[in-house]
Order: C-alpha cells, then structure tokens, then sequence
C-alpha cells in the first residue's frame, strides 16, 4: 500500500493529509480556502491520487499559511508513500491545456528537490485568492516530496485558466510519474541504486 499520513500543526495552521497513490482520484478537502479546495480536488481526480486534506489555519489573516503548509504536509505524505520508490517511472512531462492557456509540467521524483516556476498572471486575485499563492504552494510541494518540478505557462491569459492548468499538469505528470513500470521489476530507476 502505497499511502502516506501527515499531521502538521504550528502556531498558524492544524493540517492532516491521508493519501493513496493507487487511488481513483476521490477527494475530500476542506481548506478554507475555496479556490484553494477546488485546486486540490482537481489535483486528486487527474492523479487518481486519493486524497483527504483538512485545514484549520488563520485565514483571517489571509490564506498563505494555509496554501503553504499544505504544501508542505502533502509533500511528505508523497514523500512517505513512495517509500524507496522502487519500480516507479520516475520521470514524466505533459503540456495541459486549459483554454486558451497552455501549461508545461515536467518532474523528475529524483529525492532531489527543485523547483523552476516561470507563470505569470495578469491578475492579483482570483475572486479572493491571492494568484501568487499557486508558487508557494508549489514551492513547498516540491521541497517536501523531493522531486524536481518545472512549470511553465507558455502562454494564457485568464487567471483561473493558468492556475487551473498548473494542477492539472502536476496532477498529470505525477500520475505517469509516479505510476509503478512493470519493466523496472522493482528496481530503483537510477544508475546510483537509490534516488
């Protein structure tokens, strides 16, 4: 069983994360954040990762804590799912398009965190989420399930649409990525034996 459990509280934020990777994409997700929730059901329906996220955090201040924590706790829990990520693909890439917006996702599930972000909105909010809040998220993501992960807008101009199309393609690039290859026979895919 490929699942992993997070529960992360600090002063700001109370966050549990319980993932499958092996899913069917079911979700339940309760933020606080509903643009913010929207993102993550889509993630966990194009990843058929199934996912339960539950946030209580300040957002009478604003959202950041709340979309960066969650970040990082449902980073460890891929982090703690994959294990030694014996026989998975590790390597995948996709271009998502989402109307007139077309997004580029590549991971590399290497244990070595990074993250190359080149997408711009034209606009602040989306209703009252703050569009620079899609980084940060991405950001601790990243960091904490160890994987290399480039995204890039190519072009777009509706904000929903871009921030849409960044989920979608992470969501679609883990699933291939991720994905057990039969032809590995449960060998770690590096060179080194260990990723």
């Amino acid at each position: 069983m490929r699942s992993g459990e997070v529960k992360r509280r600090t002063n700001e934020t109370n966050i549990a994360v319980s993932l499958h990777l092996d899913g069917t994409g079911k979700a339940e997700i309760a933020s606080g954040v509903g643009f913010f929730d929207h993102m993550l059901d889509l993630f966990a329906r194009h990843s058929l990762i199934d996912l339960t996220v539950t946030v209580k955090g300040d957002t009478q201040i604003d959202d950041h804590h709340s979309v960066e924590d969650t970040g990082i706790a449902l980073g460890e829990a891929v982090r703690q799912a994959l294990g030694d990520k014996k026989g998975i693909r590790r390597y995948a890439d996709i271009h998502l398009p989402m109307d007139e917006t077309l997004t580029r996702v590549a991971v590399d599930v290497s244990g070595r965190p990074f993250l190359v972000f080149r997408t711009e909105f034209k606009a602040q909010k989306i209703g009252s989420f703050d569009t620079e809040l899609v980084r940060e998220f991405f950001q601790a993501f990243a960091m904490n399930a160890g994987i290399t992960l480039h995204v890039e807008t190519l072009y777009g101009d509706n904000a929903h649409h871009i921030a849409e199309s960044c989920f979608k393609g992470l969501a679609r690039a883990l699933r291939q990525a991720l994905e057990v290859d039969p032809r590995e026979g449960g060998r770690v895919p590096s060179t080194k034996g260990a990723l």
